[in-house]
C-alpha cells in the first residue's frame, strides 16, 4: 500500500506540482515503488518526480531512464502513425474519432506521460471491409477481430504500434452501455473533416463507463485514476448537472462520486475512509489493466466466497454427471467422486490458474471493493466451462 501510495503522490507532484512529503518518499521501499510503478505504467511519471525532488536511487536510475527513454519513442512513433492513418481515412471520406489515451494524453504536461499500449479509434463501421487495405500499405498485420459480428479490429505493427478499430464504442455484452452509447457516433460532434469528437461532458461519461467495465471486470490501475483526477482539474467549466444526469442514465452516479473521493485521498492526500481503503488496494493490486484473479471473481455471481467455494469444489448430481456418468446410476458415489476430482483439480498443471485458486487467493477487503454500486449487467450468451 506504501508504495502505491508514494507513486500517487508523485503523479500528482508531476502532474499539478504540489510537492508530496519528502518522508514518505524516503521511507517507501524503493524497489516496490518501482515495480509498482511499472506495473501501473506510471514508471516514466515516477521517473521524472524523483529526479526533480533529486530521490532518484542509483540502483533504479538506469532502469527508470530506460523506461522514460522508451516512452518517449513510444509516444512520439504513436502520434504520427496515428495522424499518417486518421489522415488516410479522411481522405477516403471514412468518420472516424480519437478515443481514451489519445485524447487524455494532451492534458498532460507532456503527452509522453500518459503511456498507451494500444490506440483505439472509433469508426463508421460500414467501411470495415477498407480497413484491411489501408492497414496493409502502412505496413500492419491483422491481430484479432472481436466484438459482435467483428467489427472491433485489431491491427499491429512492431515495435510500438497496436491500432484498436471500434466499429462499435460499447458491445452488447453490456446492454445498458450499448444502448446509451449506441451504435456508432451518437453523442458526438463535428471535429475537422471526417473527424468527430465528444463534447467534454460526453467524454467524461465515456471515461468513467470504460473505467466501471474494467474495475468490475478484472480490476484497473493507478493510470485510470490519474486521468479522470487530472480531467476534473482541466475542465473547471464542465457542465457538473449534465454530466450527473448522464452518468444517472447509465447507473454510473454513485460509482462516480465514489472514484472522486479515492481520488481525494490518492492525488490530493485527503485521510481515507475503511471503504476507500478497501478500493485503493483493490485498485493496487489490479496494475493497468486488472488481472486474472479479479476476473475470477465473476464466476461466483454474487455468493459469498466461501459459498462459491464449496460449490466450485463440491458440484451437485447433475453437474458430476457429465463428467462422472456412474454417478447418475448411483447416487451414493457422490462423495467418492467429489473426492475424485478434488484430487484432479489440485494436480492439474494449470491449477494456479483456474477460478477457485485464483477467488482463495483474494483478500477479504478485495472482494468487498467491488461490492460498491455500478457494476453494469452482464449478458454472457456462452456456457462456461468446467474451470475447475
Amino acid at each position: 500500500m506504501e508504495a502505491g501510495l508514494t507513486a500517487a503522490r508523485l503523479v500528482a507532484y508531476v502532474i499539478d506540482g504540489a510537492e508530496p512529503d519528502r518522508n514518505l518518499v524516503a521511507q517507501t521501499d524503493m524497489k516496490a515503488l518501482y515495480e509498482f510503478s511499472k506495473s501501473h505504467s506510471v514508471d516514466n511519471i515516477v521517473c521524472i518526480a524523483l529526479e526533480k525532488l533529486n530521490m532518484m536511487p542509483e540502483q533504479y536510475r538506469q532502469a527508470y531512464t530506460r523506461g522514460y527513454k522508451v516512452s518517449l519513442v513510444r509516444e512520439a512513433t504513436q502520434e504520427i502513425e496515428t495522424q499518417e492513418l486518421c489522415g488516410e481515412l479522411e481522405r477516403l471520406g471514412i468518420k472516424h474519432m480519437l478515443l481514451k489515451g489519445s485524447v487524455m494524453k494532451h492534458l498532460y504536461p507532456t503527452p509522453d506521460l500518459r503511456s498507451m499500449c494500444d490506440v483505439d479509434i472509433l469508426y463508421d463501421r460500414a467501411f470495415k471491409d477498407s480497413l484491411g487495405t489501408i492497414m496493409e500499405e502502412h505496413g500492419y498485420e491483422l491481430k484479432e477481430m472481436s466484438g459482435t459480428d467483428g467489427v472491433n479490429i485489431s491491427y499491429i505493427k512492431k515495435p510500438f504500434m497496436n491500432i484498436e478499430f471500434h466499429g462499435v464504442l460499447m458491445d452488447k455484452d453490456i446492454p445498458l452501455y450499448n444502448a446509451y452509447f449506441g451504435e456508432n457516433f451518437e453523442h458526438t460532434v463535428p471535429d475537422e473533416e471526417c473527424r468527430v469528437k465528444y463534447p467534454d461532458e460526453d467524454f467524461f461519461v465515456f471515461m468513467l463507463a470504460h473505467l466501471a467495465k474494467h474495475y468490475f471486470n478484472g480490476g484497473t490501475g493507478l493510470r485510470s485514476l490519474a486521468d479522470i483526477w487530472l480531467y476534473l482539474r482541466s475542465k473547471p467549466e464542465l457542465d457538473m448537472v449534465a454530466v450527473r444526469s448522464k452518468l444517472r442514465e447509465i447507473e454510473l452516479d454513485e460509482f462516480t462520486d465514489i472514484i472522486i473521493g479515492v481520488n481525494g485521498v490518492l492525488f490530493d492526500g485527503n485521510e481515507p475512509t475503511a471503504q476507500q481503503s478497501e478500493i485503493i488496494d483493490y485498485i493496487f493490486h489490479s496494475g493497468t489493466y486488472g488481472t486474472v484473479s479479479h476476473r475470477s471473481v465473476d464466476n461466483m455471481e454474487g455468493k459469498s466466497k466461501s459459498r462459491f467455494l464449496f460449490a466450485r469444489l463440491f458440484p451437485n448430481i447433475d453437474f458430476m454427471a457429465i463428467n462422472y456418468p456412474a454417478v447418475r446410476k448411483c447416487a451414493a458415489l457422490l462423495p467418492l467422486f467429489w473426492v475424485v476430482r478434488l484430487l484432479k483439480v489440485l494436480l492439474k498443471k494449470d491449477y494456479v490458474q483456474s477460478d477457485v485458486s485464483m477467488v482463495m487467493s483474494l483478500s477479504g477487503s478485495q472482494l468487498d471493493a467491488r461490492k460498491i454500486p455500478g457494476k453494469p449487467d452482464a449478458d454472457n450468451n456462452y456456457n462456461r466451462k468446467d474451470e475447475k
